[in-house]
C-alpha cells in the first residue's frame, strides 16, 4: 500500500486530542462515608460500570475518526493486477473492432459470448472518458462501417447494447483497415485499436494493414480456453433412380472443429418432416460425409429439405438446407443441317453428347435428331400421322446450319413459337444469308449479313492470336448463371469465322446476352407472342470455333434449352451464401415477390421489371428458405417452386480456431509509447471517508445515549 500525499499522515497525531480530554475530564470524587447510602452506592456501582464501557467506545471512536481524516487526506492505495487492457484516459482517438460474425452467437455461461464482448466494450469505453473520440467497427463479412469518429458516448453505448450476431462470417481483416483509415484522418496524436473477438484464423487475410507509425493495437482476449463446435458443412441432393423416380439422395458433410473426438446425430427434414437419423462419429478435426435416401412428397415437384445436428453451443451452423427437386424433361428437336456418316464430323455430334453427356437417361433433356429434309413433315397436332412430326410432343427445336426452310415450313415453325416453343438457330456453311433474309426472318431475332472470317490469310502461328473471343455476356442471364464472372470455360473458346448481323431498330423484343471480342454479336434473343429465338452466330460443331472441346459448352447449350423451354434448372442446386446475390429468371412474370425465412422480403413490378430476363435479390441476410411468389401476364399470382432458393452460412466462419499473434498486424506506436504495467492502482481513500461517516454517526448515537 501506498500515500499519494504522505505528508498528511502527520495529522494521525489528532488521535492524542480526544484521549487527552478524555484523562483530563475524568475528575476524582472524594469519599465521604454514610451509612445511610451504603445500600444506593452499591445500585451505583452497576451503573457505574456502564457508563465506563459507554466512555470508552465513545473514546475509541473519536479517536479512530481522527485518524481515518488524516490517513484519507493521505490519499492511501494498492496495487493489484490488471483485469483486461491498460485503458489510458484522456484525448485520444480510438476505435473498437467488435467480432459481430455467426460465431459470436457462441454460447458461454448461458448466454451468446458477444454478450460478454459488448460488457468489456462498454467497460473500456467508460475508461477513456468523455474527451476520446471513439468510433465502433463490427467485423462481420459487409458489415457497415461508420464514417468517423465521435464524442456522443451515449450513442455509441446504445449500439454496444443493441448489438447482434450476424449471419455472416468474420472479416476481421477489412475492419482493421477501415479502423486504420478512421485514425488516419483523426489529429490526435495518441491512437488506438481495441480489438475484441474471438479473433478466428479464418477472418485473417496476409496483408498489410499499417506499419509501425500506425495505430497501437490492443487485442481484447475474452474468448474461453476451449470453444469446440461441430458443423454441417455441405449439403447436396441428386437422383435416386433405384427407389424410383421420386427417389432423392442427400449427401451432408459434417466437421468436427475440435481438437478431441465427438459423436453427432444427423436428422434429415423434408418440408420439415423428420424422415431419417443417424448416428455420425467424428475423429478430432475429421470432416465425414453422411448420406440419406428418401422419397419426395407426393404430388409435388420441389420442396425444402434440410440436415441438422444434435444441438451444441453454435447453433447457426448446425442446419444447412437445400432443394430437393424433380428435373423437368426438356423434349429438344435437333435438325442436322449437314449430315455426315463419321459420326464426329456430323453437325450434331458435340451438341447431342452436350444435351445428353453419355447418353445417360438422367440428363433431364429427350432429344431427337432429324434431318433437314425431314423438317417437310411437321405439322401441328400431326400425332400418329405416318412420317409427320409433331411439334407439341417437343420443347425446343435446334436448327444447326440448317439451309433457309420454304415460306410455308417457317409459317408452321413461327406459329408454334408464338405458341410457346423455343427455337435456337446456329448458321455454317449451308447458310446462305441472303436466302434467310427472304424467309426465315419470322423465327429470327434480327437479319443475317456475310460471315468474316477472322483468320484468313494468317499463318498458322498467326491464327490463333487472331481468333475472336466471348467477351461481354449478360451475367444475371439464366444461361450464364452457372458460370463464375470471368468464366474461363467460355472466355478462352476461341472463334475463327462468325456471321455478321443487320441493322434494326426493333430493340424492344431483342436483347444482345453475349458479344464477341471485335464488338459483333455472339447470342441474341428475342420474344415471338409467348415463345422464345436464340441466334448464335457461330456454328454448333468444330467447323468455325473451338467452343465444343472447352468444358462451357456443355452448360451453355443445356441452359439455352432449359431457358428456351422455360424450365429453368433449381436455383437450390447452387449453394447460396448469406450474403449473396441471386439471380431470378423473369421470365414471362409482371411481378416478382421474394420472402425469406422471416418473412421479409422484396417486391419487384413495373420498370422494376419490365424488359428484364432476370433480377437481382439482394436481401440475403438470414439462412433457411426463400419463397418466390410471381404474377403473370393475366395476373393470376402463384407461388413459382421452380424459382424458391436456400441460403447457407458460409462454413469458413465455423472454425473458430484462434490466429496466432504473427498473423494480425504489428502494434504500431500510436503516436507515443505503450504502457508497461500490468498491474492497476485502488485507490482507498473513498472507502476511507464513508467509513468516517459511519464513525461518525456512531459517535452521535453514543453521545445521545
Amino acid at each position: 500500500m501506498g500515500f499519494l500525499a504522505p505528508l498528511m499522515l502527520v495529522g494521525v497525531a489528532a488521535l492524542l486530542v480526544p484521549i487527552a480530554i478524555h484523562l483530563i475530564g475524568r475528575q476524582r470524587a472524594r469519599v465521604v462515608k454514610f451509612a445511610a447510602l451504603d445500600f444506593l452506592m452499591a445500585t451505583k456501582r452497576r451503573t457505574a460500570r456502564k457508563f465506563r464501557l459507554r466512555e470508552r467506545l465513545l473514546l475509541l471512536v473519536r479517536a479512530i475518526a481522527c485518524a481515518a481524516i488524516a490517513i484519507a487526506l493521505a490519499k492511501p492505495y494498492t496495487s493489484c493486477e490488471t483485469k483486461g487492457p491498460q485503458v489510458t484516459r484522456g484525448p485520444q482517438a480510438v476505435v473498437l473492432v467488435l467480432d459481430d460474425s455467426f460465431a459470436s452467437s457462441y454460447v458461454v455461461d448461458g448466454k451468446p459470448w458477444i454478450r460478454r464482448a459488448g460488457e468489456e466494450a462498454r467497460r473500456i469505453l467508460t475508461q477513456l472518458g468523455p474527451e476520446a473520440e471513439v468510433a465502433i467497427i463490427r467485423a462481420a463479412e459487409g458489415a457497415d462501417h461508420p464514417t468517423e469518429l465521435t464524442r456522443d458516448h451515449i450513442r455509441l453505448r446504445d449500439q454496444l447494447l443493441a448489438l447482434e450476431p450476424a449471419a455472416r462470417p468474420a472479416d476481421t481483416t477489412r475492419a482493421l483497415s477501415r479502423a486504420a483509415q478512421l485514425l488516419a484522418s483523426s489529429s490526435h496524436a495518441r491512437k488506438t485499436v481495441y480489438l475484441i473477438g474471438l479473433v478466428a484464423r479464418t477472418g485473417i487475410r496476409d496483408e498489410q494493414v499499417w506499419g509501425e507509425d500506425g495505430p497501437r493495437l490492443v487485442v481484447v482476449d475474452a474468448r474461453p480456453a476451449s470453444m469446440p463446435n461441430v458443423a454441417v458443412t455441405n449439403l447436396r441432393v441428386d437422383p435416386e433412380s433405384g427407389i424410383g423416380t421420386r427417389g432423392v439422395a442427400f449427401d451432408a458433410e459434417i466437421a468436427n472443429f475440435d481438437d478431441a473426438a465427438t459423436s453427432v446425430e444427423a436428422t434429415l427434414q423434408i418440408a420439415d418432416k423428420v424422415v431419417a437419423r443417424g448416428r455420425v462419429d467424428l475423429a478430432a478435426r475429421q470432416r465425414k460425409s453422411k448420406r440419406f435416401v428418401a422419397t419426395l412428397p407426393p404430388n409435388v415437384r420441389s420442396t425444402d429439405a434440410s440436415v441438422s445436428i444434435s444441438g451444441d453451443s453454435l447453433a447457426i451452423d448446425d442446419r444447412r438446407f437445400v432443394r430437393a427437386s424433380l428435373r423437368d424433361k426438356v423434349r429438344v428437336l435437333l435438325v442436322d443441317g449437314d449430315p455426315r456418316t463419321v459420326r464426329r464430323e456430323d453437325e450434331l455430334f458435340y451438341l447431342e453428347a452436350a444435351l445428353r453427356p453419355g447418353d445417360r437417361d438422367d440428363s433431364g433433356t429427350q432429344v431427337r435428331s432429324i434431318t433437314a429434309e425431314e423438317l417437310a413433315g411437321i405439322e401441328p397436332g400431326a400425332k400418329g400421322k405416318p412420317g409427320a412430326i409433331d411439334l407439341a410432343e417437343f420443347d425446343v427445336v435446334v436448327l444447326a446450319n440448317v439451309p433457309a426452310l420454304s415460306a410455308e415450313r417457317v409459317a408452321v415453325l413461327a406459329a408454334w413459337v408464338q405458341s410457346g416453343g423455343g427455337i435456337l438457330v446456329a448458321p455454317g456453311d449451308r447458310v446462305d444469308p441472303a436466302a434467310y433474309d427472304r424467309t426465315m426472318l419470322p423465327l429470327l431475332p434480327q437479319s443475317l449479313r456475310d460471315p468474316i472470317d477472322t483468320t484468313w490469310g494468317a499463318t498458322p502461328d498467326e491464327r490463333d492470336s487472331r481468333a475472336l473471343h466471348l467477351v461481354k455476356w449478360e451475367a444475371d442471364h439464366p444461361i450464364f448463371t452457372p458460370f463464375p464472372p470471368s468464366a474461363p470455360d467460355l472466355a478462352d473458346a476461341r472463334f475463327y469465322k462468325i456471321v455478321l448481323l443487320g441493322p434494326t431498330t426493333n430493340t424492344s423484343e431483342r436483347k444482345v446476352l453475349a458479344r464477341f471480342t471485335n464488338g459483333a454479336a455472339a447470342l441474341v434473343e428475342a420474344s415471338i407472342g409467348t415463345g422464345k429465338t436464340l441466334l448464335f452466330t457461330s456454328t454448333l460443331d468444330r467447323d468455325w470455333n473451338d467452343l465444343p472441346i472447352h468444358r462451357g459448352f456443355l452448360p451453355l447449350v443445356q441452359q439455352s434449352a432449359r431457358h428456351l423451354a422455360r424450365k429453368h434448372s433449381a436455383l437450390g442446386v447452387a449453394d447460396h451464401l448469406v450474403g449473396s446475390s441471386v439471380a431470378l429468371p423473369t421470365g414471362d412474370l409482371q411481378k416478382l415477390e421474394v420472402r425469406g425465412p422471416d418473412n421479409l422480403g422484396a417486391a419487384y413490378e413495373g420498370d422494376r421489371i419490365a424488359g428484364r430476363s432476370s433480377i437481382r435479390f439482394n436481401r440475403t441476410d438470414r439462412p433457411g428458405l426463400y419463397r418466390v411468389i410471381g404474377s403473370d401476364q393475366t395476373g393470376a399470382t402463384l407461388e413459382r417452386d421452380e424459382l424458391a432458393f436456400v441460403v447457407n452460412v458460409d462454413p469458413r466462419g465455423s472454425d473458430l480456431a484462434p490466429a496466432p499473434a504473427s498473423m494480425l498486424p504489428t502494434s504500431g506506436t500510436g503516436g507515443g509509447t505503450a504502457p508497461e504495467s500490468t498491474e492497476r492502482r485502488v485507490e482507498l481513500w473513498h472507502a476511507l471517508a464513508a467509513a468516517l461517516l459511519l464513525l461518525l454517526l456512531a459517535e452521535g448515537i453514543l453521545v445521545q445515549r
